[in-house]
């Protein structure tokens, strides 16, 4: 009698469960779409917004010239940051859906370059030797012979592994890639073939695609664009996972910024805070509304399992 009142019970509970503990995972993940625009969430050119609480974090981290972290202002130190860590989830969760593949390994040089330089930002080495080109790409180098090395021992290499493994290498550089192309205050580096692309793409006011200059346009292209490939490869190596669809949300961020970017939108009405905040909360509704459509338990199916026996 016992036995059967707990089995009813607990089919009873069971059945009315329709949202799983993965739908916790997909909230988070709905949070993280919104770390490439936080910093206008809660600052403007002035500093803090008024209702947002000031807790000395930025007097911690101000110098005296009022330098926050070696960054002009507090809000470009928080776009920076919340950028790149943004990408080193991405290219995080990216490892953790494909580490067993053959590539899975080369994911680690991208997700390296992404945490390297959230360690130079958070320990204000930006302007130390450690931010130069050189010594990025030899510790690249490095990383991508070691983990090379390993992988050819134990499945054997062939030409597609080789060259999508070069191929993640050169994603790899895509936060640095303007200092590798080009130098502060001088322009492209000698090497570098002037091909007129930022004569063409320079108005009248010498505005270079709405930035101040080349270097700037490269600079914000790339980080957004190494943010957005990791979104797409977690996406496309998730499959059966229930947290899947909301990754749609970060990656549908990460390419509406590339596409204001590749527009020139930046003082546009489509640039602003709330249009992205509506599209983060319209998408994680309509994937929520499918997610737990989707994802409900049939009291019959329960009823059923729980009186199988082993």
């Amino acid at each position: 009698m016992t036995n059967n009142f707990m089995k009813k019970l607990l089919t009873k509970r069971k059945s009315k469960k329709k949202i799983p503990d993965s739908f916790l995972g997909a909230l988070g993940i709905i949070m993280l779409s919104m770390l490439p625009y936080f910093h206008d969430i809660i600052t403007d050119m002035d500093g803090l917004k008024s209702w947002v609480p000031n807790l000395g974090i930025e007097s911690v981290l101000s110098d005296s010239e009022g330098n926050v972290l070696g960054f002009s202002t507090y809000r470009v130190f928080l776009y920076t940051l919340l950028i790149f860590l943004f990408a080193t989830i991405g290219w995080a969760g990216w490892y953790q859906s494909a580490k067993d593949k053959f590539y899975g390994s080369a994911l680690l040089l991208a997700m390296s370059s992404g945490f390297y330089h959230v360690f130079l930002i958070v320990f204000e080495l930006r302007r130390t030797v450690w931010n130069e080109p050189f010594p990025k790409l030899i510790l690249l180098a490095i990383l991508f012979l070691v983990l090379g090395s390993l992988l050819i021992k134990r499945e054997g290499i062939t030409m597609r592994k080789t060259f999508l493994w070069i191929l993640l290498l050169i994603v790899a550089t895509l936060p640095f890639f303007h200092d590798v192309i080009s130098q502060r205050g001088v322009g492209l580096r000698s090497w570098v073939p002037n091909l007129g692309i930022e004569a063409m793409l320079t108005d009248s006011e010498g505005y270079v695609h709405g930035f101040l200059g080349y270097r700037q346009l490269v600079y914000f292209f790339c980080i957004h664009l190494f943010a957005h490939i990791c979104w797409i490869g977690w996406f496309m190596d998730s499959r059966g996972k229930k947290y899947r669809p909301f990754l749609l949300i970060p990656l549908a961020q990460s390419l509406y910024q590339l596409i204001i970017i590749l527009m020139s939108w930046w003082e546009s009405r489509l640039n602003d805070v709330d249009i992205k905040v509506y599209i983060t909360v319209i998408l994680g509704i309509l994937l929520a509304i499918n997610f737990y459509y989707n994802n409900k338990v049939s009291p019959k199916t329960e009823v059923a399992t729980e009186n199988e026996q082993p």
